[in-house]
C-alpha cells in the first residue's frame, strides 16, 4: 500500500497548542539549511535554527545524566565514577486523525535513571502511560490513551541463553496509593540462517485493576539484507475488563538505511465477549525516520481500518508521532 487518501477529517477546535508545537517543530526540521550565513567582522555569528535546538537539546541531555550520576553516588557512598550512565527521558508527542473519531492529541513521557555504582540490574522508572491498561486493539493501532502514570524500580535478572527477564514494582498516580508488580520475559531464537522465533511475555498486577498478562509470539523471515517478513499472534487479558483479546499481524519490515525503516502490515482483531468474534481488519504502513542524529525522530503511520462497531464502514486514519530523546552517553 504506497498511500492512504485521509478525508473528511473533522479538525475543528480539537486542535490543540501542542498540535501548533509538533507543527512548528516539523516545519524546523524540513525548512533548515546547514550553512550559516558570513557575518560582518563587527557582528556576532547567527545561530541556525538546528544549532539553538541542539543546544538546548544538549543541555537537557546533560541536566538529565547528572541528575541519574548524583543519585547513583549518594545511594552507593562512593563518588561519581567515569562510567558510563544509561539514564534517559523520552518525550513522545502523539497525533491521530481519522474519519469517524476526529483528532486526538496526546503527549508520553517516559525514562529511567541508571544506577550502576549502586546496582548494575536496578534502575529508577517512570512512565506517563501505563501501556498494559490499555486494550490490544489500542496498543495494535498506535492508540496511546491510558493516561495512567507509574513510577518504581525496575529490576534486570541474569539469565543464560537468549532470555531476558525483569521485574518492576511501583506505585500508579492515583488519589489512593495504587501499588503494582510486573513481569517481563523475552527470549530470542535464530533458528537457521533464515528463520528466527521471538516470544515476550508480560504478566501484571494492580490493587485496583487485578491482574492481567500479555503474549507475543513471531517468526521472523529474512528475504533480503534489508527486507523481514514478520508473522506476529498476540493475546491480552485483563481481570477487570474481564476479558480476552487477540491479534494476527502479517508485516514486512525494510531497512531504507541508519535510523530509517519502512514496513507494511495487514492484521485482524478480535475479542472472546460477548462471543469469540473479529472486531476489526485493518491494513497500514509506518515510515520511521531519524530527522535529526539518534535524538529526534518522526513516524507516519496511514491506516485503513474496518471495525464492527461502525458497521464494517472502513475509516481512514492517519497517525504521526514526534519523538525525542535526551541522553548523554
Amino acid at each position: 500500500m504506497s498511500s492512504i487518501n485521509i478525508a473528511n477529517l473533522h479538525w475543528g477546535s480539537a486542535l490543540s497548542s501542542r498540535s501548533a508545537i509538533l507543527l512548528c517543530v516539523l516545519s524546523t526540521a524540513f525548512s533548515f539549511n546547514d550553512s550559516i550565513e558570513a557575518a560582518e567582522p563587527e557582528v556576532l555569528p547567527q545561530i541556525s535554527s538546528w544549532q539553538w535546538l541542539e543546544g538546548r537539546r544538549d543541555q537537557v541531555s546533560r541536566n538529565v545524566t547528572a541528575l541519574g550520576r548524583n543519585l547513583d553516588a549518594w545511594l552507593s557512598g562512593e563518588n561519581i565514577g567515569e562510567n558510563a550512565n544509561e539514564t534517559y527521558l523520552r518525550i513522545r508527542l502523539n497525533q491521530q486523525a481519522a474519519s469517524f473519531e476526529g483528532y486526538h492529541s496526546r503527549l508520553k513521557i517516559d525514562g529511567s535513571l541508571d544506577l550502576p555504582q549502586t546496582s548494575k540490574h536496578w534502575k529508577l522508572i517512570f512512565e506517563s502511560d501505563a501501556a498494559e491498561l490499555n486494550s490490544l486493539e489500542g496498543t495494535v493501532l498506535g492508540v496511546e490513551a491510558s493516561a495512567e502514570s507509574i513510577g518504581g524500580v525496575s529490576y534486570q535478572q541474569k539469565s543464560g541463553g537468549s532470555w531476558q527477564l525483569n521485574h518492576s514494582i511501583g506505585l500508579r498516580a492515583k488519589i489512593q496509593a495504587d501499588p503494582f508488580y510486573r513481569f517481563k520475559s523475552q527470549y530470542e531464537k535464530q533458528m537457521n540462517e533464515d528463520w528466527s522465533a521471538g516470544y515476550r511475555q508480560k504478566i501484571w498486577h494492580y490493587k485496583s485493576q487485578g491482574w492481567g498478562y500479555n503474549t507475543n509470539i513471531s517468526f521472523n523471515r529474512k528475504i533480503e539484507e534489508t527486507k523481514i517478513l514478520q508473522f506476529s499472534s498476540e493475546v491480552r487479558y485483563q481481570q477487570d475488563r474481564n476479558q480476552t483479546e487477540f491479534s494476527q499481524t502479517i508485516a514486512l519490515h525494510n531497512s531504507l538505511g541508519q535510523f530509517e525503516t519502512l514496513s507494511y502490515e495487514l492484521g485482524i482483531l478480535g475479542i472472546n465477549k460477548p462471543n469469540i468474534r473479529i472486531s476489526d481488519y485493518y491494513v497500514g504502513t509506518q515510515y520511521r525516520r531519524a530527522i535529526r542524529d539518534q535524538w529526534l525522530f518522526l513516524e507516519v503511520i496511514p491506516q485503513l481500518i474496518v471495525s464492527r462497531d461502525e458497521n464494517w464502514r472502513p475509516q481512514p486514519k492517519l497517525v504521526l508521532n514526534l519523538e525525542t530523546l535526551f541522553f548523554d552517553i
